[in-house]
This record gives C-alpha cells, sequence and structure tokens, in this order.
C-alpha cells in the first residue's frame, strides 16, 4: 500500500512540535560543516527549503554570498521570501528536486535536511543525484536523513500509535542506500548519527568528484 503524502501546507502552517526542539541542534551543526568547508562567501543551495528553519543562522554565522532556495510548496515558499523581501543575497524558486534542468551556475555548497527520505528508491538516488548535478566540480553536498536506530523506532512507533505522526511518506534510510546513490558522484568525507534530535537523522558530508 502507498503511504499518504506528508501535508506540507499543514507543516508550514503550523510545523511538528517538536522541530523547536531539534532545528537548533541541526542549524549549528551544519553552520560548523559549512564554515569548515569553505562557506563563507560561497553560494549556497538548500534543496527542500521552504520556509527554512536554517537560514537566519547560515547567512548571521556562515556569511555566504548567495543563498538560494528550491522547493515545489508554494506557501513554505511565500512565507520565506515575506521573511527577506529586500536581502539580495537570498532567491526562492520553486521547483521539484526531481526534475531538475540543467543549473545556470553551479554552487559552491549543496544541502538538504530530512528530504531525500520522502520519496521511493528510485525517487531518494534521483534526488541524490540532483544535489551533484547542481555542484561545482570539487564543491560540497551535505545530506541529512533520518536512519532507524532504536531510538528512531521507539518514538516514532509512540507518535504513530497516538495518532500524533504527520510524515506519513517518510522513509527511513540505511547508510549503505546512500553510499550506492552517489557512486560515481562523489565521496563521503564524513558521517555521523544526530542522536539529540531523537528521531535520528545521519548527517553526511559528501565531496563532488572532479
Amino acid at each position: 500500500m502507498t503511504p499518504a503524502q506528508t501535508n506540507w501546507d499543514n507543516y508550514y502552517a503550523k510545523p511538528y512540535r517538536t522541530a523547536s526542539l531539534t532545528r537548533r541542534h541541526t542549524a549549528s551543526v551544519l553552520v560548523d560543516l559549512m564554515r569548515n568547508n569553505g562557506g563563507t562567501g560561497a553560494s549556497i543551495l538548500e534543496f527542500g527549503g521552504a520556509n527554512s528553519c536554517f537560514i537566519d543562522q547560515i547567512l548571521n554565522e556562515v556569511k555566504p554570498a548567495r543563498y538560494d532556495v528550491i522547493d515545489n510548496n508554494r506557501l513554505g515558499l511565500d512565507l520565506l521570501k515575506s521573511r527577506y523581501p529586500r536581502d539580495d543575497r537570498v532567491s526562492v524558486t520553486r521547483g521539484d528536486v526531481l526534475s531538475m534542468s540543467e543549473p545556470e551556475r553551479p554552487y559552491d555548497i549543496v544541502f538538504s535536511v530530512g528530504l531525500i527520505e520522502h520519496f521511493d528508491p528510485a525517487g531518494t538516488a534521483r534526488a541524490v543525484a540532483a544535489h551533484f548535478k547542481y555542484l561545482r566540480s570539487g564543491g560540497t553536498a551535505i545530506i541529512t536523513f533520518p536512519t532507524p536506530t532504536w531510538l528512531y523506532r521507539a518514538v516514532r512507533g509512540l507518535a504513530e500509535a497516538t495518532n500524533s505522526w504527520i510524515f506519513h511518506d517518510e522513509r527511513p534510510l540505511q547508510l549503505p542506500e546512500f553510499e550506492r546513490a552517489i557512486a560515481g558522484l562523489g565521496e563521503i568525507k564524513s558521517a555521523r548519527i544526530l542522536w539529540p534530535l531523537i528521531l535520528t537523522q545521519y548527517c553526511l558530508v559528501t565531496r563532488k568528484f572532479p
């Protein structure tokens, strides 16, 4: 049976109750990784970043030259545009990570948080490939995705049992699936599980092959 789709309009209108507790930790991890991978003065693209939870901290602490967001949710994009109506560094585009055209210009860093797990295996591989398609040679992709640790399974099981789980099409991934998806595209530079998120996520830093 095909799982129900996540209702992203509802999510952006009223974020999941754990979001405020976890996004600060994720943002601090992203900031450190971007600083260590040439993020200052760089061009950064966030896939799936409608009404991004991370843009404020990245702009303030990493200080990229450009920060673009591509997402297919109009409500989330409109909310983000309303937050940055006159910041020339920020650009918002509606698009589907599974059907991206050739980029006008490659980026130094492409990242996504909690995106690639919302597809079947073939779709996940295409979403991962899109990150590398938009990277310059030698550029850095930072990708996070939920992984089914005992803690993830326990917390999600409780949420589903109490009818409070909203990410119906979320498919937690194991590391080997990600490794297969980047074969021939790039190499993993670092990998770790973010346990403080409770709904545990892998955080991968990868480098695009020259």
